[in-house]
């Protein structure tokens, strides 16, 4: 399997969220509040290896590879956890995220998709601040996924993603810790692919 086909693979899986995300979004009315940022300063935000890999794509890509660990070194440094792509000003709409499209599980999920409780049952995955500002959209959030809505749900959606590529995928890390091994699993894929095709 080579690395673009494990990529291609992820964000096909992340399209696919994204669109029920969307029709959930459209048929409650939920939306994040503009330029929200709170959920990104979360010192504790973890995600594998296997998601963060159409991210180190595009830091590549962008030949900013250099930039993007020597930023998160300096985290290191000043025992900061908080992902390191988090702007502290609101970027676009989108909130604060400087590779928002390449966003890891847990920000594409949050706020907008179920998890399965203890029981089995589906339960609405609200943050704080829509629950304080838009009350009647998380009811009907609520009663959406209890009509059997088709919307993510995370316990699944991991699952999915961590199955594309098992060796990497089911071990949660620190997000910039995450983001830097995925960087170098990509970078060590990469030279590995050229070698290949020089030889042949």
């Amino acid at each position: 399997m080579t690395i673009q086909y494990t990529i291609s693979e992820i964000v096909t899986i992340y399209q696919e969220i994204d669109k029920k995300s969307l029709q959930f979004q459209l048929a409650t009315g939920l939306r994040c509040p503009s330029g929200c940022g709170r959920c990104c300063e979360n010192p504790t935000v973890e995600a594998s290896v296997s998601e963060l890999l159409p991210l180190s794509e595009a830091i590549y890509a962008k030949e900013q590879v250099d930039v993007v660990l020597s930023a998160i070194e300096e985290r290191e440094k000043q025992g900061n956890p908080v992902c390191v792509l988090y702007r502290s000003e609101p970027l676009t709409d989108s909130g604060r995220c400087s590779y928002y499209a390449y966003r890891p599980l847990v920000c594409r999920l949050f706020g907008f998709s179920a998890r399965k409780n203890k029981r089995g049952h589906l339960e609405f995955c609200a943050c704080k601040n829509i629950k304080e500002k838009d009350a009647d959209a998380v009811r009907k959030a609520e009663a959406l996924i209890a009509s059997y809505f088709d919307i993510p749900v995370y316990q699944d959606m991991y699952m999915q993603v961590a199955s594309v590529h098992p060796g990497i995928g089911f071990q949660r890390l620190p997000i910039n810790l995450a983001i830097k091994q995925a960087i170098a699993y990509l970078c060590w894929k990469t030279q590995e692919n050229t070698k290949i095709k020089e030889a042949a």
